[in-house]
């Protein structure tokens, strides 16, 4: 398995400190949020995921970057097309292409976009992904019911052939079957009323099963798909290493093949991250 951190910083200091602090403990992946402003609190500070991404795509080395997942709900495909040539450039060929179809109300109200019915929010999320891949694998033009382009380039391209993979995060069933047709990764979370771990695992594999379900109908091997899970609330990955080690080894078990963690907070949790870093990961990956 690979395992990555979810750093949501707050300013340069975090930016320089969370990517240093994800190298030198030998995650494979580092990724961050985005939103146009906290969805709760508008006092709290919340960068612009992508301008975090260059930050770290030159500051550090070897870890693979995402967004997850970029919002749709104030973003155009032919100007993420234009980030993530600009990002896999600078990290010589490491990001991904996280995508979702936005949740929040006040990504809608601060951006001027009016609310989406579930069923145009999957709608224009399939052609947002059509959109970016058309303008990432070199056509100069899109003409679909939400999003145009002409007159389209992306000089000098990326790095990685045809394009970064595409990461979609999904835990409905029209969601889960857009990413059987279309990604190359899906990023799990259970959901956003989860309230225990049992439930969390339950609802999962359950996820699991309509993914491998909605491979099968359309002809596509579900060994294709790699699954990666964000560890949302309510698991509690930090509270011990043995919570740690449970976590990682349900979520293989699964058939996930990466592990994304929040950071740590506070002493107690830093001193478990440390556990892990030194001893879980090393004994883990010798599996």
């Amino acid at each position: 398995m690979r395992f990555g951190l979810l750093s949501i910083p707050e300013g340069r200091q975090a930016v320089r400190d969370d990517g240093a602090m994800a190298r030198a403990a030998g995650f494979d992946v580092l990724a961050t949020a985005d939103h146009i402003r906290h969805p709760r609190d508008p006092d709290s500070p919340v960068l612009d995921g992508w301008s975090v991404l260059a930050a770290w795509a030159v500051t550090v080395e070897k870890l693979r970057l995402a967004v997850l997942v970029s919002n749709i709900i104030y973003r155009q495909p032919t100007v993420l097309a234009k980030q993530v040539v600009t990002i896999d450039q600078l990290s010589d060929g490491r990001v991904d292409i996280g995508i979702g179809a936005g949740v929040y109300p006040t990504d809608h109200a601060m951006s001027g976009t009016p609310m989406w019915s579930p069923s145009e929010r999957v709608s224009r999320l399939k052609e947002f992904v059509g959109a970016i891949d058309a303008a990432l694998t070199g056509q100069s033009s899109f003409n679909g019911i939400y999003y145009r382009f002409a007159d389209a380039a992306v000089a000098p391209g990326t790095i990685q052939r045809p394009r970064p993979p595409i990461v979609l995060g999904a835990v409905g069933p029209s969601m889960l079957r857009l990413t059987a047709e279309v990604a190359d990764v899906w990023s799990a979370f259970g959901g956003m009323a989860i309230e225990d771990e049992e439930t969390f695992f339950s609802v999962l594999a359950k996820q699991n099963e309509v993914l491998n379900h909605r491979c099968d109908e359309i002809g596509r091997d579900p060994r294709t798909l790699r699954r990666s899970l964000l560890a949302f609330r309510p698991l509690t990955p930090w509270r011990s290493r043995e919570c740690f080690k449970r976590l990682a080894e349900h979520a293989h078990r699964l058939g996930f093949e990466e592990l994304i963690l929040y950071m740590p907070s506070g002493l107690d949790e830093h001193k478990v991250f440390d556990e892990v870093a030194t001893d879980v990961l090393p004994e883990l990956r010798a599996v």
